[in-house]
C-alpha cells in the first residue's frame, strides 16, 4: 500500500470520498436542467469534487481550445481528477477529424489480421488525448461480435473469435498503457451476442456459463492478464449468472464472478446509469447504489445534473445509515487513487501545453498510419465476374450510388482516381433508378442501421442494390461498415468491406475498387 495514498483517504471528508468514486459529464450549452456549460462544469469539480469527468462530442472543439478547459478543470479541482473520453476510433470518436486523426475501427483493425496495428493506433491516440488534456480513455471494446444483428457493437469489435478479440485487445492495451492512458475493457461481461441497444432497452443474453467462458469472458480474462487499467460493466442481464439484475448491478456478477473467479481487483467502471437499460426500471440514482454495493468503484453519470445530485444525495445517505459501508467506500476511493498515481496523475496535475495540442493532434505520421491502416483493412468478399480491379476507361462515367451520408465523400475518393464520376443519392423508396445510357461501371454503398439515430431502411437498400443489379451493368457493392450486408442481397457478384466511412477508410476502398491498391483484408466475421 502506498503511504501516500493513506494520507489522501486520511484527510478526505465522506463528501470528498464520494465524490472521487464519481465520473459525470456535463450537457453542450445548457442541460436539461438549464444550467450553462461553464457552471455545471465548475459544479463537478469544485462541489462534487468529482473523481473523474467524462466528455463527449458536445464538449470537445478546436485542440486549442479543448486544451485550455481541460486544464481549467485540473486547476479548479484539489486532487486531480481523471479527464475520460471515448476514443476508440471508427464511429466512436469524441475527438473529431478532421482536427484530430480519428483511427479505423477495431473491426478494421481486425481485418488487416495484424495486432500490431491496434498496438500502433492504440498509442497514436493516447499521444493525442494527452496532448488535449484527456488522461484517460474508455476504450478498447473487447465484445465479440458474434451477432451480425447487434445493433451497438458491430464494427466497434475486432471479431468474431474471441481467440483474435483477445490478441487485438491485450495490443491496444498495451499501446494505450506505452502512450500513457490508462484504457477501461467493456462491456464486462460481454455485449457482443445482443440484438437490443442497451442505451435504448435492457437486453438478455440468455446463454450457458459454459458458452459465456468459452467466448465472452476470454477477451477479459486476456485483459487482466495484459495489465488493464479499469474494467466497464454493460447493462444485461445474464440469466446464467443473475437472472434479475443487469451485470451492472449485480453482486454475483461484478463480486462473484469479477473479482472472486476471475481475480479483478482493480477499478469497476459501470456504463451511462442515464441510460435507458437502467434509468427506466430502476432509476439513475439507485442504479448508482447498486452498482456500488454490487462491487462497482465508479459510477457514470454523463447527464443531467439533477440526475447527478441525485444519485449522490441518495449515496451520501447510504453511507450515512450504514447500508454502504465506509470501508467499502474506500476501498473504492483507493482504487480510484491507486489507479491515478499508477500513471503519473496524481499532484501537480498534468496540464496540456495548448500552443502544441494541434500539431499533434493533427500530425502528419498519424494521418498516415491511419490511412496505412485503411488500406490494410479493405476485404474484398466477393468477386465472381473478375470485376475487381475495375478497369475504366477514361472517357467511361463511374456513377457511385447510396442513401447514406457518407455519399459525397466517396464520390470524391473516386473522382480523385477516375475523374469522370458522378454521384446518385437515392430515396430507398425510389421506384426506378435510372443510371444513364453513358454509366460504365455502378458503385452502390451500403450501411446498417447507424446507431443513437432513427437508423437506416435495410430493406430499402436492399431493393436498391437489387434493382441495381438487374440493370445488367457491371455493380461492385461496398458496405461502408459491417460485412453483413450482403446476406440481404447474396445474388450480388462483386462485394467488399472497408469496415469504416471516415476519410482514410473510403479512399482506402476507392483505390482497391479501381486497382490503384491491392486488396489483403481478411474477413474478421463470418457471414453465414
Amino acid at each position: 500500500m502506498s503511504a501516500r495514498i493513506d494520507e489522501i483517504i486520511s484527510r478526505l471528508t465522506t463528501r470528498q470520498k464520494i465524490g472521487q468514486l464519481l465520473i459525470l459529464g456535463w450537457q453542450g450549452e445548457t442541460d436539461e436542467d438549464n444550467v450553462t456549460v461553464s457552471e455545471h462544469a465548475r459544479l463537478l469539480v469544485e462541489d462534487f469534487e468529482v473523481g473523474g469527468v467524462v466528455l463527449l462530442g458536445r464538449n470537445i472543439g478546436a485542440p486549442e481550445q479543448t486544451a485550455r478547459t481541460m486544464n481549467e478543470l485540473q486547476e479548479r479541482s484539489k486532487i486531480p481528477v481523471f479527464i475520460i473520453a471515448d476514443q476508440e476510433g471508427g464511429m466512436v470518436a469524441r475527438l473529431r477529424a478532421p482536427a484530430y486523426v480519428v483511427f479505423p475501427s477495431n473491426m478494421a483493425l481486425g481485418a488487416t489480421g495484424d495486432p500490431e496495428y491496434a498496438y500502433k493506433a492504440a498509442r497514436a491516440t493516447a499521444e493525442q488525448l494527452l496532448a488535449t488534456g484527456i488522461n484517460f480513455d474508455f476504450a478498447p471494446c473487447v465484445d465479440v461480435n458474434n451477432n451480425p444483428l447487434n445493433p451497438i457493437i458491430g464494427t466497434r469489435s475486432y471479431g468474431d473469435n474471441p481467440e483474435i478479440v483477445s490478441r487485438f485487445a491485450q495490443a491496444a492495451i498495451r499501446g494505450f498503457h506505452d502512450g500513457g492512458v490508462p484504457t477501461s475493457v467493456k462491456h464486462f461481461p460481454g455485449h457482443g451476442d445482443t440484438s437490443v441497444d442497451s442505451h435504448l432497452a435492457l437486453p438478455v443474453v440468455d446463454f450457458p456459463m459454459e458458452r459465456l467462458e468459452a467466448m465472452e469472458l476470454v477477451p477479459f480474462l486476456a485483459a487482466i492478464e495484459a495489465g488493464v487499467a479499469s474494467i466497464m460493466t454493460t447493462h444485461i442481464i445474464f440469466p446464467a449468472l443473475d437472472p434479475e439484475l443487469p451485470a451492472t448491478m449485480s453482486p454475483r456478477i461484478l463480486t462473484g464472478l469479477l473479482r472472486e473467479k476471475m481475480g479483478w481487483q482493480g477499478l469497476i467502471v459501470t456504463d451511462c446509469l442515464a441510460m435507458d437499460g437502467v434509468a427506466v426500471k430502476w432509476g439513475t440514482a439507485k442504479a448508482a447504489l447498486a452498482a456500488l454495493k454490487a462491487g462497482a468503484d465508479c459510477p457514470l453519470i454523463c447527464h443531467t445534473l439533477s440526475r447527478q445530485q441525485e444519485a449522490h444525495a441518495l449515496i451520501s445517505a447510504a453511507v450515512e445509515s450504514g447500508e454502504l459501508p465506509m470501508e467499502r467506500v474506500d476501498q473504492s476511493v483507493r482504487r480510484v487513487l491507486e489507479l491515478k498515481e499508477r500513471f503519473g496523475l496524481l499532484e501537480p496535475a498534468k496540464l496540456a501545453d495548448p500552443a502544441k495540442t494541434a500539431s499533434v493532434a493533427g500530425a502528419p505520421e498519424y494521418r498516415a498510419l491511419a490511412l496505412e491502416i485503411a488500406r490494410k483493412a479493405v476485404t474484398v468478399i466477393k468477386n465472381e465476374r473478375g470485376i475487381l480491379p475495375a478497369r475504366v476507361e477514361p472517357g467511361s462515367k463511374v456513377l457511385v450510388v447510396s442513401t447514406h451520408r457518407a455519399l459525397p465523400d466517396l464520390t470524391e475518393a473516386i473522382r480523385r482516381i477516375h475523374p469522370n464520376t458522378d454521384s446518385l443519392a437515392v430515396d430507398t423508396s425510389t421506384p426506378a433508378i435510372e443510371p444513364g445510357s453513358d454509366v460504365r461501371l455502378i458503385i452502390a454503398a451500403t450501411c446498417p442501421n447507424e446507431p443513437w439515430t432513427a437508423g437506416t431502411d435495410q430493406e430499402g437498400q436492399a431493393r436498391m442494390v437489387k434493382q441495381l443489379n438487374s440493370l445488367g451493368l457491371p455493380l461492385v457493392v461496398l458496405a461502408i461498415r459491417e460485412p453483413y450486408d450482403i446476406r440481404r442481397f447474396p445474388e450480388v457478384e462483386t462485394y467488399l468491406c472497408s469496415f469504416g466511412y471516415r476519410e482514410e477508410s473510403l479512399q482506402a476502398a476507392a483505390e482497391v475498387i479501381l486497382g490503384v491498391t491491392q486488396p489483403t483484408g481478411q474477413l474478421p466475421v463470418r457471414l453465414g
